[in-house]
């Protein structure tokens, strides 16, 4: 696409609300399945003119929801090509604890379950303090799952 998003065209419409509507990972994946425009640079540049006309009109509120859909967005665009383990991975890590946690065990279990995802699991280098707790606490809720 050379030329820039026209927000009059029907198509860059339907691709904005679906944008808009995706709240995980799934749904954005979808959207981007059903709207490649998502992926198209120019689509990143008129979601930050949005947030920039949101952010100078004081709407702090949408500033947030453009901000969040577009990472991720983000996390679907770095996920393509992705290997069955590293998708298995990603979704896990995304899991809130406990029942979200088990439900994506179960969905990925022919990869979670192997040694290459505790592994993949354990290579990954906390930047701060934070981040290695929220590892730990992965790599625990895995291990936990694996020995059942």
């Amino acid at each position: 696409m050379t030329d820039a998003i026209d927000p009059t065209h029907d198509e860059a419409q339907a691709a904005l609300q679906a944008f808009l509507n995706a709240q995980e990972f799934e749904e954005m994946e979808a959207a981007l399945d059903e709207y490649p425009l998502l992926g198209e640079p120019e689509f990143e540049d008129a979601v930050d003119k949005l947030i920039e006309h949101a952010g100078a009109m004081g709407d702090a509120e949408a500033v947030l929801r453009f901000q969040d859909r577009l990472d991720i967005l983000y996390d679907v665009l770095d996920n393509l090509g992705a290997t069955p383990l590293e998708e298995a991975v990603e979704a896990f890590l995304n899991a809130e604890e406990g029942t979200d946690s088990d439900a994506i065990y179960a969905q990925y279990e022919e990869w979670l379950d192997s040694d290459g995802a505790a592994a993949f699991l354990e290579s990954m280098e906390p930047a701060d303090p934070e981040t290695a707790q929220f590892l730990a606490e992965k790599r625990a809720t895995l291990a936990g799952l694996r020995t059942g």
